[in-house]
């Protein structure tokens, strides 16, 4: 028997440690995933209006992995199954490609369906990436020029 307070302290610090902690191999990475997404989304964007965003996404995965976690070392029957298509179809869009694996373990999607978001999802992450540089680049050139100070 795992300690539920550890599993929980875990996910608490690392979404999806926890899981791992007991044993649930593919539920911890998919929760790591997507907490990586949101270190790479602060990275990326590390201003204030980023970081509070980005702590609400981190709740949002944080907080039903710190749950399970604990639930499950605990022997209790859990009140989040992370299956839900509202959840997963929100997590997609938050954590962009980084909620594929959340999506590929749900059985509420069918193989089609599946597919179908993961080309969606990852069809969004590299317009909005090449939008991104074409923005970047632009304003490059724009304080080159002076324009932009």
């Amino acid at each position: 028997m795992k300690d539920p307070r550890l599993a929980l302290f875990y996910s608490v610090v690392v979404p999806g440690l926890g899981q791992i902690y007991l044993g649930e191999r593919a539920k911890g990475w998919t929760f790591l995933c997507m907490g990586a997404g949101v270190v790479v989304s602060l990275i990326i964007s590390h201003t204030a209006v980023a970081c509070f965003l980005m702590g609400g996404i981190y709740l949002a995965v944080m907080i039903p992995a710190a749950l399970d976690a604990f639930q499950t070392a605990s022997g209790r029957p859990r009140t989040f199954s992370g299956d839900t298509i509202p959840y997963v179809i929100a997590m997609l869009f938050l954590v962009g490609p980084f909620a594929i694996p959340l999506l590929w373990q749900s059985q509420k999607f069918s193989p089609r369906a599946k597919i179908v978001w993961t080309i969606v999802v990852i069809g969004i992450a590299l317009l909005s990436i090449a939008a991104m540089t074409f923005v970047a680049s632009f304003l490059e050139r724009l304080m080159k020029s002076g324009q932009i100070v």
